[in-house]
């Protein structure tokens, strides 16, 4: 097998000991999205359990490792997701920075084990994940109802 990441191992270090620390960190994930964009929370109106979630963050894990190495679906499922999410009404510069989102979650985690060359190593991934983001074709405006969805939700949470 051939990494198509030069850095993998220390990705793959990191994500090992996250999974060590922090048997579901889809909530530390989802906490930090949610306060750099108070809105999308509203997008997870259906998800009451937190299954929703559990699943994405499990596709983005699954998509990392793959992405970093034989690469054989990763960069393209990336932007088949940002198209579909486009849908959703996700702008593409929030559907980017997931993956940040979950580094800063993994530095969290680590605490004193985050080494600089982890942190090296992230920032590599997340400049080659932005570049894959970037290149996907765009799509256009959002289904009207999308919107709709999404403002009735926000009137609803923002009263309770």
């Amino acid at each position: 097998m051939t990494n198509a990441f030069a850095r993998a191992d220390l990705i793959e270090a990191s994500l090992e000991i996250l999974a060590e620390r922090v048997p579901d960190p889809t909530p530390l994930v989802y906490e930090k999205l949610f306060a750099d964009f108070p809105s999308y929370r509203a997008h997870f109106w259906r998800d009451t359990t937190g299954a929703v979630k559990g699943e994405m963050l499990a596709r983005v894990f699954a998509a990392i490792l793959d992405f970093i190495g034989e690469r054989r679906y990763a960069d393209h499922m990336i932007r088949c997701e940002l198209v579909t999410h486009e849908g959703y009404d996700v702008d593409r510069e929030v559907f980017g920075t997931f993956f940040g989102h979950v580094a800063a979650t993994v530095k969290d985690a680590l605490g004193g084990d985050w080494t600089a060359e982890m942190a090296d190593a992230w920032r590599e991934l997340l400049s080659d994940l932005d570049a894959y983001v970037k290149s996907a074709p765009q799509l256009a405006p959002a289904p009207p109802f999308a919107a709709k969805l999404r403002q009735e939700f926000e009137e609803r949470y923002a009263a309770s």
